[in-house]
């Protein structure tokens, strides 16, 4: 059959109106693409946080107490050596070697100054007694001489009455000069009492010292107290939290060494950032999933919340240490572990909820993108709690509405 030329006209028209009808529903569907239909879901708002196995109880390996001995001048001290972490240790197993070079130097320091007191005490003591022995000398020269006096002036009885003034004066100015002798004496022997003591509290004072770096030096080989199996402990500074190494240093202001868990008792140890800490509290209940099984998942509980915030690398603000307890009995599960732990801070059944991606905000108001009836218009919405994924909707919206997952283009 021959087309005439008004066929081909219609032909091509309408081939023409079928390609614009599909390009346009094409756009149109590229427009509107990623639809979410509203639905009712029991809601959780959680908070996620990063964690780390440890044991909720555990026997700590401090410094030893003499480190805290503020004589020794020992603020800080160096790890040499350390077993390595996971060893399974006895009760009294070698465990770290702090630094004895510098114990080992204070030591013989002191112990120059120590001999540079006692030779200045035996001086001491020899120039105090003779120094005592010269005054002791004078005054028996002066009571000599006061006796001479006083026969003297017994004599002068039988001279003139001007003879026995003079005699009587010269008695009562050596009686005079005995007084001022005696009180020099004794001043003296108390000054030089005094300074003695002085010398020799001080060689006390550094026979001790002495006697305690000792003590320090058999200390700084750091055993086991008990049995157990060996966790390092950890440094907290201005770059966060780490776990100490060969090389650490120690002090009496963070003492713990290592520790030996209990492993029947495990909790996860996380980090909050302060402005979430308000919204949780002990007893809230705690995903846990361990990236080491696979992310197993186990049933934990806030067993303990820091009361103090610290700064820490990695955060914008301060955060406080909460500790998660874990309800399990995987031996599988070790310390130092991490896990993703979700702390759900509270619940709500049958509430409508739609994905964050959907929700628009223009100034106060909150709106979304509602397809209805083949349109694309905005909706304003009312919202209440929301979590990482879902946001509840109060108001504006009702079960089985289409929304837009991302804002249309047009």
């Amino acid at each position: 059959m021959k087309l005439t030329k008004s066929n081909k006209t219609l032909i091509i028209g309408t081939a023409l109106c079928v390609v614009l009808l599909v390009v346009g529903w094409l756009y149109f569907r590229k427009q509107v693409a990623g639809i979410y239909r509203v639905k009712t879901e029991n809601f959780e708002a959680i908070i996620t946080c990063k964690g780390e196995i440890q044991s909720e109880k555990a026997v700590l390996i401090n410094l030893p107490d003499i480190f805290g001995n503020r004589t020794l001048e020992l603020w800080d001290m160096q790890i040499k050596d350390l077993i390595p972490e996971g060893s399974i240790v006895k009760k009294g197993d070698y465990v770290a070697l702090l630094d004895q070079g510098r114990i080992k130097q204070l030591k013989e320091n002191n112990g120059e100054y120590l001999k540079k007191m006692l030779f200045n005490f035996s001086d001491s003591k020899i120039d105090s007694a003779v120094d005592l022995v010269a005054l002791r000398n004078g005054i028996d020269q002066f009571r000599y001489d006061l006796n001479n006096r006083k026969i003297e002036l017994e004599q002068s009885a039988y001279e003139s009455p001007a003879f026995q003034r003079k005699a009587q004066m010269a008695y009562e100015r050596i009686v005079r000069q005995m007084d001022a002798r005696v009180r020099a004496y004794l001043m003296t022997q108390k000054t030089l009492r005094i300074q003695v003591s002085r010398v020799e509290d001080k060689v006390k004072e550094l026979t001790l010292k002495d006697k305690n770096y000792q003590i320090a030096l058999d200390a700084a080989r750091i055993t086991a107290p008990k049995d157990g199996m060996l966790i390092y402990g950890r440094t907290f500074g201005r770059g966060g939290s780490r776990k100490l190494t060969v090389g650490s240093y120690i002090s009496m202001q963070s003492p713990v060494i290592a520790t030996l868990p209990d492993l029947s008792v495990l909790a996860s140890e996380t980090y909050v950032e302060e402005i979430y800490i308000s919204k949780i509290k002990i007893g809230d209940s705690v995903r846990v999933y361990i990236d080491a099984l696979k992310n197993q998942l186990k049933v934990g509980v806030i067993s303990n919340i820091s009361n103090v915030g610290q700064e820490m690398s990695g955060f914008e603000s301060k955060v406080f240490k909460v500790i998660i307890r874990i309800s399990s009995d995987n031996k599988r599960i070790k310390p130092a572990m991490t896990t993703n732990n979700e702390i759900i801070i509270s619940k709500e059944p049958n509430v409508l909820v739609i994905p964050r991606s959907s929700l628009f905000s223009d100034g106060p108001d909150q709106f979304v993108y509602l397809k209805e009836f083949g349109r694309v218009s905005t909706r304003n919405v009312e919202c209440g709690n929301q979590n990482e994924k879902f946001v509840v909707i109060k108001s504006g919206l009702k079960e089985g509405d289409k929304i837009l997952l991302n804002k249309p283009l047009n």
